[in-house]
């Protein structure tokens, strides 16, 4: 954040095989197409997202502690403050537990290390319980801070014929560019709920615009210790690291990440009218094949694991009324080039 209180160059994107240059034609490609397409001005919205909590970890092993518990390098999180970092907690097994943001906010490099964990609200005592028990003799302090932060998320809508406004952001805000995609939004934490002269929307609003990118995040998008974290576009969303250390759930993920192949990913979904839906519903093709498992939806926008050989297929799923839903895939525009053929040949 400058000194201004708006973002400053957006976090460098580490993927693997994707260049910088490469990043920044995709980025302005998804900003014409998602900003510019309508008559309407895009407008800067800000959502409380009040499905999120917030932990704090402080003190000198913070950073070496995280190290040994989550998907993403925290060294590179040591580097600045303030700075945010997208990353995952898996079991041993390798599945997906919590999808985190940690954002350093310590206030010196002489200081102790300070972090604020944003995770799924239903899940941050669960959470808490795990780190306390891996805490161990480490000098880390751990509190749940939910009722101190909110956790908002600022993106671009054409949803408005308002003027375009230059977000204005609290003077004590933590500002940051959302790790996970270039130009997707911006992750903001508050103290209480002051979020200054920017438009609110209501975090339905949100998924719809995540669900349209293709982006998970919380435990109806990744139910607990049923998601793989390649399967669920991690290695795309800069929140795993294939340098560093050991972590719990490491060597299934490295294994499948080094065989180059991942058959199945999440995916957004159109559906053809606004239907109720249950979780791990199978998702058939017109042959009555197995193409993968509805996720979840908000309206008429959704997300999917599906199997990549079936994305240009016709495709349908079962409403909790009984009745057929059909349902559309689209590759997202920010997703590395020939994915879909080279993991479903």
């Amino acid at each position: 954040m400058n000194a201004h209180g708006s973002l400053g160059p957006p976090l460098k994107v580490m993927m693997t095989g994707l260049s910088q240059c490469l990043w920044r034609k995709l980025a302005s490609k998804i900003i014409h197409r998602h900003f510019h397409t309508s008559n309407k001005r895009s407008v800067h919205a800000a959502c409380k997202l009040s499905t999120r909590g917030v932990l704090r970890l402080s003190g000198k092993d913070t950073a070496s502690f995280l190290q040994g518990l989550v998907t993403n390098d925290v060294q590179q999180l040591v580097e600045k403050s303030p700075s945010i970092q997208y990353s995952m907690m898996l079991n041993v097994q390798g599945r997906v537990l919590y999808d985190l943001f940690l954002c350093n906010v310590s206030e010196g490099p002489d200081s102790p290390m300070t972090v604020l964990v944003d995770v799924d609200s239903t899940v941050r005592d669960e959470l808490a319980k795990i780190f306390k028990k891996y805490k161990l003799r480490k000098k880390v302090d751990i509190s749940d801070v939910t009722d101190e932060y909110t956790v908002w998320s600022e993106f671009q809508t054409g949803e408005s014929s308002e003027k375009s406004v230059t977000p204005s952001y609290p003077s004590d805000a933590f500002c940051f560019h959302d790790p996970r995609v270039p130009v997707f939004a911006n992750r903001i934490l508050t103290h209480g709920d002051n979020i200054g002269e920017l438009k609110t929307v209501d975090e339905k609003e949100y998924r719809v615009h995540r669900y349209l990118w293709g982006i998970p995040e919380g435990v109806n998008d990744l139910p607990p210790g049923n998601c793989l974290p390649l399967e669920s576009n991690l290695a795309f969303m800069n929140g795993v690291n294939f340098q560093k250390g050991c972590y719990i759930g490491q060597e299934l993920t490295a294994r499948t990440f080094h065989t180059g192949v991942t058959r199945k990913r999440l995916m957004p979904l159109t559906l053809d009218s606004d239907a109720t839906i249950d979780r791990d519903s199978t998702i058939s093709t017109e042959k009555g094949k197995n193409a993968g498992k509805f996720r979840s939806n908000e309206g008429t926008t959704g997300l999917g694991l599906l199997r990549l050989a079936h994305v240009k297929d016709t495709l349908s799923v079962m409403g909790s009324d009984g009745q057929s839903v059909t349902l559309t895939c689209e590759v997202p525009s920010w997703w590395p080039a020939n994915v879909v053929t080279a993991s479903s040949s």
